[in-house]
């Protein structure tokens, strides 16, 4: 289900100003589900499953006996099942066109935007770290313990004044006009900055899961590589990724993993022996599209989504053991990073996207995050360029892309 067809659209002049840290957003295809005012707010844990479910919906339910039959809760999942899922359940839910809503953006900054100026960067884990842990993921393929590994690194922004959030949702919606854009007021699972409000704001363009009745689809992706300003080294780059064996093995687990948890859960599961290409304003991946129909169609999309929630795409494979070691290897927590986010009505539909080309803003610091998948002929030093390319999503949304190269210049 797209975010435009739960009701009509709202006329512009009933939208009124967006404000990232109360509202929030979900952009998918043409419209955007957008809240206004907190009915609710809650969190609830992840690690059972059906408990997750049944109290989501009871507090749904539960809302929308006292509205007009409907009730939508905007939510994140981290990535550790361990932490618990954070929801909203707005007073108002409103659907516009995102063209609209971005002319609304524009209009609503006009005249009071200020630059983001970068005063210093600091990375949780520098480039040595990052490839040593590479490296030692290696010597678990070697042990044949595993198939794949995603290995990630967050990197702090620190800024001179408060970033201007709606600038920056403006920005990631005019530069970034693929993918699934969000805005979710949240906290970040870690100690020094659970007592501040936060958002966590992207465009991811990987949907997990989204279900419409029976009907359910994901298109995954796996397998990466920048895009290029140049036509002929642009062309080269598609090729190379369409061909590269190592991107097609890290892109196969993928698919692999969500056939046997999707497939004994579907009448007819569909997924293509060929992968597509998707691209986004920064990356090109391997792509595939995904569809099914669910033999019991009461099943939410939130449960469901929990279900392949961490793929190996986020994760590794096989998914418990990549898990077990991620933690170990990073040496930081990743919070919301690599979890994923979206909405979930109480008919059991929804929209769930994971967690990446995102950054989490709190007052005058962006904390951005950028993963690669690890497989036995992986690189150290190219998968560090993979993650710094990844975080330009956020870095041209910021507007700092090219103050951020030259602080961390002697890291490339």
């Amino acid at each position: 289900m797209h975010a435009g067809q739960l009701s009509e659209p709202t006329q512009t002049h009933e939208l009124g100003e967006f404000r990232p840290e109360q509202d929030c957003l979900f952009v998918s295809g043409p419209s955007c589900l957008i809240s206004r005012g907190v009915a609710r707010r809650f969190t609830l844990p992840i690690n059972d499953n059906a408990a997750l479910t049944s109290r989501l919906k009871q507090q749904l339910d539960e809302h929308a006996a006292r509205s007009n039959g409907q009730a939508i809760a905007f939510g994140v999942v981290p990535f550790c099942k361990q932490q618990q899922a954070q929801f909203i359940i707005p007073e108002q839910v409103s659907t516009l066109d995102k063209q609209l809503f971005a002319q609304c953006l524009s209009a609503q900054q006009a005249g009071a935007q200020t630059p983001n100026r970068l005063q210093s960067v600091h990375y949780k884990q520098d480039r040595a770290h990052f490839e040593q842990t590479v490296r030692d993921a290696k010597e678990l393929f070697a042990d044949g313990q595993l198939d794949k590994i995603v290995l990630s690194k967050q990197v702090e922004l620190h800024f001179e004044q408060p970033l201007d959030q709606v600038g920056v949702l403006s920005q990631l919606l005019t530069q970034s006009p693929s993918g699934y854009h969000f805005s979710i007021p949240a906290q970040l699972h870690d100690a020094h900055t659970e007592q501040h409000a936060g958002v966590l704001m992207g465009v991811s363009p990987e949907l997990l899961l989204r279900k419409t009745n029976e009907q359910i689809f994901s298109n995954p992706l796996a397998g990466s590589i920048p895009r290029d300003p140049c036509p002929s080294v642009e062309a080269q780059r598609r090729a190379t990724l369409f061909a590269s064996k190592k991107d097609r093995f890290e892109h196969a687990v993928v698919l692999q993993d969500m056939a046997q948890i999707l497939g004994p859960l579907c009448n007819q599961l569909h997924i293509p022996e060929q992968p597509d290409l998707l691209s986004t304003a920064t990356m090109w991946h391997l792509s595939t599209v995904i569809e099914g129909t669910l033999k019991a169609p009461e099943q939410s999309a939130i449960a469901l989504a929990n279900r392949l929630h961490p793929t190996p795409a986020l994760c590794g494979k096989p998914t418990a053991l990549a898990y077990q070691h991620i933690d170990a290897l990073e040496g930081h927590g990743r919070g919301l990073f690599s979890g994923i986010v979206g909405w979930c009505d109480n008919q059991g539909n929804g929209e769930w996207v994971v967690v990446i080309r995102c950054g989490y803003l709190q007052a005058n610091l962006a904390t951005l995050f950028a993963g690669a998948g690890i497989v036995a002929a992986s690189d150290p030093s190219s998968e560090w360029l993979e993650t710094e390319a990844k975080l330009n999503t956020m870095l041209n949304a910021l507007d700092v892309r090219h103050a951020y190269h030259l602080a961390t210049k002697h890291t490339l």
